[in-house]
Protein backbone atom coordinates (compact mmCIF):
# COMPACT_ATOMS: atom_id res chain seq x y z
CA UNK A 1 0.00 0.00 0.00
CA UNK A 2 1.61 3.31 -0.98
CA UNK A 3 1.84 6.39 1.43
CA UNK A 4 -1.17 8.32 1.13
CA UNK A 5 -0.15 11.82 0.17
CA UNK A 6 -1.76 15.03 1.71
CA UNK A 7 -4.66 16.71 -0.61
CA UNK A 8 -3.54 19.97 -2.48
CA UNK A 9 -4.85 22.08 -4.83
CA UNK A 10 -3.10 23.18 -7.80
CA UNK A 11 -1.26 25.92 -6.10
CA UNK A 12 0.24 23.12 -3.87
CA UNK A 13 -1.51 24.39 -1.13
CA UNK A 14 -3.25 22.04 1.13
CA UNK A 15 -6.75 21.69 1.07
CA UNK A 16 -9.30 20.69 4.06
CA UNK A 17 -10.42 16.74 3.47
CA UNK A 18 -14.23 15.69 4.47
CA UNK A 19 -13.52 14.42 7.80
CA UNK A 20 -14.56 10.49 6.57
CA UNK A 21 -11.59 10.73 4.30
CA UNK A 22 -9.25 12.27 6.88
CA UNK A 23 -10.53 9.45 9.20
CA UNK A 24 -10.03 6.75 6.01
CA UNK A 25 -6.44 8.53 5.45
CA UNK A 26 -5.19 7.83 8.88
CA UNK A 27 -6.40 4.28 9.05
CA UNK A 28 -4.32 3.86 5.58
CA UNK A 29 -1.36 5.62 7.19
CA UNK A 30 -2.04 3.52 10.97
CA UNK A 31 -2.40 0.34 8.50
CA UNK A 32 0.96 0.64 6.53
CA UNK A 33 3.36 0.98 9.58
CA UNK A 34 1.27 -2.02 11.31
CA UNK A 35 2.65 -4.24 8.59
CA UNK A 36 5.99 -2.59 8.18
CA UNK A 37 7.21 -2.38 12.03
CA UNK A 38 4.02 -4.09 13.61
CA UNK A 39 1.71 -2.29 16.57
CA UNK A 40 4.95 -0.67 17.98
CA UNK A 41 5.50 0.73 15.13
CA UNK A 42 1.75 2.48 15.31
CA UNK A 43 2.91 5.96 17.19
CA UNK A 44 0.56 9.04 16.74
CA UNK A 45 3.42 11.12 15.49
CA UNK A 46 4.10 8.26 12.80
CA UNK A 47 0.76 8.32 11.55
CA UNK A 48 0.96 11.84 11.14
CA UNK A 49 3.40 11.98 9.61
CA UNK A 50 2.87 9.29 6.83
CA UNK A 51 -0.36 10.93 6.50
CA UNK A 52 1.31 14.26 6.05
CA UNK A 53 -0.93 16.46 8.56
CA UNK A 54 0.29 17.75 12.01
CA UNK A 55 -0.36 15.36 15.30
CA UNK A 56 -2.58 17.53 16.70
CA UNK A 57 -5.20 16.79 13.46
CA UNK A 58 -4.63 13.22 14.77
CA UNK A 59 -6.01 13.65 17.77
CA UNK A 60 -9.16 15.36 16.31
CA UNK A 61 -10.23 12.21 15.37
CA UNK A 62 -8.40 9.16 17.72
CA UNK A 63 -7.38 9.54 21.64
CA UNK A 64 -4.22 7.81 21.33
CA UNK A 65 -2.67 4.71 19.63
CA UNK A 66 -4.44 2.12 21.07
CA UNK A 67 -7.72 3.77 19.69
CA UNK A 68 -5.96 3.59 16.34
CA UNK A 69 -4.94 0.36 16.48
CA UNK A 70 -8.19 -0.72 17.41
CA UNK A 71 -9.90 1.73 14.55
CA UNK A 72 -8.06 -0.36 12.03
CA UNK A 73 -8.59 -4.08 13.20
CA UNK A 74 -12.23 -3.36 13.36
CA UNK A 75 -12.37 -1.66 10.05
CA UNK A 76 -10.39 -4.77 8.62
CA UNK A 77 -12.47 -7.01 10.95
CA UNK A 78 -15.91 -5.73 9.24
CA UNK A 79 -14.94 -6.30 6.20
CA UNK A 80 -13.94 -9.99 6.94
CA UNK A 81 -16.88 -10.47 8.53
CA UNK A 82 -19.19 -9.20 5.91
CA UNK A 83 -17.70 -11.58 3.21
CA UNK A 84 -17.76 -14.49 5.15
CA UNK A 85 -21.32 -13.70 6.03
CA UNK A 86 -22.30 -13.31 2.21
CA UNK A 87 -20.80 -16.48 1.47
CA UNK A 88 -22.42 -19.05 4.48
CA UNK A 89 -25.75 -17.71 3.99
CA UNK A 90 -26.90 -20.33 0.99
CA UNK A 91 -24.43 -23.24 2.84
CA UNK A 92 -26.46 -25.83 3.33
CA UNK A 93 -24.30 -28.13 5.69
CA UNK A 94 -21.61 -27.05 8.07
CA UNK A 95 -18.86 -28.65 5.35
CA UNK A 96 -20.32 -26.37 2.92
CA UNK A 97 -20.24 -23.33 5.49
CA UNK A 98 -16.36 -24.28 6.50
CA UNK A 99 -15.60 -24.15 3.02
CA UNK A 100 -17.13 -21.30 1.87
CA UNK A 101 -16.58 -19.05 4.68
CA UNK A 102 -12.56 -19.81 4.15
CA UNK A 103 -12.64 -19.52 0.93
CA UNK A 104 -14.47 -16.06 1.67
CA UNK A 105 -11.25 -14.96 4.19
CA UNK A 106 -8.64 -16.34 1.43
CA UNK A 107 -10.29 -13.81 -1.06
CA UNK A 108 -10.07 -10.85 1.41
CA UNK A 109 -6.68 -11.91 2.13
CA UNK A 110 -5.75 -11.77 -1.39
CA UNK A 111 -7.15 -8.06 -1.49
CA UNK A 112 -6.17 -6.32 1.57
CA UNK A 113 -4.54 -9.55 3.83
CA UNK A 114 -1.59 -8.09 4.99
CA UNK A 115 -2.89 -5.83 7.90
CA UNK A 116 -5.29 -8.92 8.86
CA UNK A 117 -2.01 -11.30 8.80
CA UNK A 118 -0.36 -8.99 11.43
CA UNK A 119 -3.51 -8.60 13.57
CA UNK A 120 -4.14 -12.38 13.63
CA UNK A 121 -0.56 -13.41 14.45
CA UNK A 122 1.70 -10.92 15.92
CA UNK A 123 2.75 -12.13 19.49
CA UNK A 124 3.54 -8.46 20.59
CA UNK A 125 -0.61 -7.72 20.17
CA UNK A 126 -1.40 -6.97 23.85
CA UNK A 127 -3.54 -4.05 25.48
CA UNK A 128 -6.45 -3.27 23.67
CA UNK A 129 -5.91 -4.64 20.62
CA UNK A 130 -4.98 -7.75 21.89
CA UNK A 131 -8.44 -7.69 24.28
CA UNK A 132 -9.96 -7.03 20.43
CA UNK A 133 -8.29 -9.92 18.93
CA UNK A 134 -9.74 -12.84 21.35
CA UNK A 135 -12.86 -11.06 21.46
CA UNK A 136 -13.34 -12.01 17.78
CA UNK A 137 -11.86 -14.98 17.64
CA UNK A 138 -14.38 -15.66 21.08
CA UNK A 139 -17.43 -14.78 18.40
CA UNK A 140 -16.13 -17.06 15.91
CA UNK A 141 -15.33 -19.83 17.96
CA UNK A 142 -18.86 -19.16 19.27
CA UNK A 143 -20.84 -19.25 16.26
CA UNK A 144 -18.63 -22.39 14.47
CA UNK A 145 -19.49 -23.95 17.97
CA UNK A 146 -22.86 -23.48 17.71
CA UNK A 147 -23.36 -25.05 14.58
CA UNK A 148 -21.05 -27.83 15.09
CA UNK A 149 -23.40 -29.18 18.18
CA UNK A 150 -25.67 -29.10 16.15
CA UNK A 151 -23.76 -30.95 12.77
CA UNK A 152 -22.64 -33.31 15.18
CA UNK A 153 -24.70 -34.27 18.17
CA UNK A 154 -22.18 -32.57 20.10
CA UNK A 155 -22.27 -30.87 23.74
CA UNK A 156 -22.16 -27.18 23.51
CA UNK A 157 -18.87 -27.54 25.87
CA UNK A 158 -17.22 -29.77 23.76
CA UNK A 159 -18.09 -28.48 20.55
CA UNK A 160 -16.65 -24.94 21.82
CA UNK A 161 -13.43 -26.44 23.09
CA UNK A 162 -12.88 -28.24 19.57
CA UNK A 163 -13.83 -25.23 17.62
CA UNK A 164 -11.20 -23.01 19.88
CA UNK A 165 -7.94 -25.70 19.26
CA UNK A 166 -9.18 -25.98 15.58
CA UNK A 167 -9.50 -21.67 15.12
CA UNK A 168 -6.14 -22.10 16.48
CA UNK A 169 -5.01 -23.68 13.14
CA UNK A 170 -5.80 -20.98 11.13
CA UNK A 171 -2.17 -19.87 11.37
CA UNK A 172 -0.78 -22.79 10.38
CA UNK A 173 -3.09 -22.12 7.29
CA UNK A 174 -1.90 -18.78 5.94
CA UNK A 175 1.98 -20.04 7.26
CA UNK A 176 1.51 -22.04 4.34
CA UNK A 177 -0.32 -19.72 2.35
CA UNK A 178 2.28 -17.00 2.17
CA UNK A 179 5.40 -18.81 3.36
CA UNK A 180 5.51 -21.94 1.84
CA UNK A 181 3.15 -21.07 -1.54
CA UNK A 182 0.62 -23.94 -1.08
CA UNK A 183 -2.20 -23.23 -3.18
CA UNK A 184 -5.46 -22.30 -1.52
CA UNK A 185 -7.53 -24.85 -2.79
CA UNK A 186 -5.23 -27.17 -1.57
CA UNK A 187 -5.78 -25.42 2.27
CA UNK A 188 -9.33 -25.13 2.34
CA UNK A 189 -9.26 -28.64 1.34
CA UNK A 190 -6.67 -29.91 3.73
CA UNK A 191 -8.66 -27.66 6.83
CA UNK A 192 -11.84 -28.69 6.36
CA UNK A 193 -10.81 -32.23 6.46
CA UNK A 194 -9.13 -31.80 8.98
CA UNK A 195 -12.17 -30.09 11.08
CA UNK A 196 -14.93 -32.57 9.97
CA UNK A 197 -12.97 -35.37 11.01
CA UNK A 198 -12.21 -33.91 14.27
CA UNK A 199 -15.47 -33.08 15.12
CA UNK A 200 -17.22 -36.48 13.42
CA UNK A 201 -14.82 -38.38 15.98
CA UNK A 202 -15.26 -36.23 18.95
CA UNK A 203 -18.90 -37.43 18.27
CA UNK A 204 -17.97 -41.40 17.51
CA UNK A 205 -16.26 -41.51 20.86
CA UNK A 206 -16.62 -38.09 23.54
CA UNK A 207 -14.03 -37.81 25.67
CA UNK A 208 -14.42 -38.29 29.62
CA UNK A 209 -14.81 -34.28 30.69
CA UNK A 210 -13.45 -33.36 33.83
CA UNK A 211 -12.00 -36.40 34.69
CA UNK A 212 -8.63 -38.17 33.76
CA UNK A 213 -8.28 -41.07 30.81
CA UNK A 214 -8.00 -44.19 32.48
CA UNK A 215 -6.12 -45.53 29.19
CA UNK A 216 -3.87 -42.84 29.23
CA UNK A 217 -0.60 -43.08 31.61
CA UNK A 218 0.36 -39.45 32.51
Amino acid sequence: MAPTAPATTERGVRRRLPAARRRAQLLDSAAELLVEGGPEAVTMEGVAARAGVSKALGYRYFDNADGLLLAVADREMVEVAARVSTAISSATTFEDALRTSLGAWFDVLSERGTTIVVIMTSPTLAGPLGDRRRELRNAVGRYYGVRAAEAFGLTPHLADMATTILLAGLEGVIDCWLDRRIPRRELVDAYTTMCMAAFQALADEPPVIGEPNPSRAD
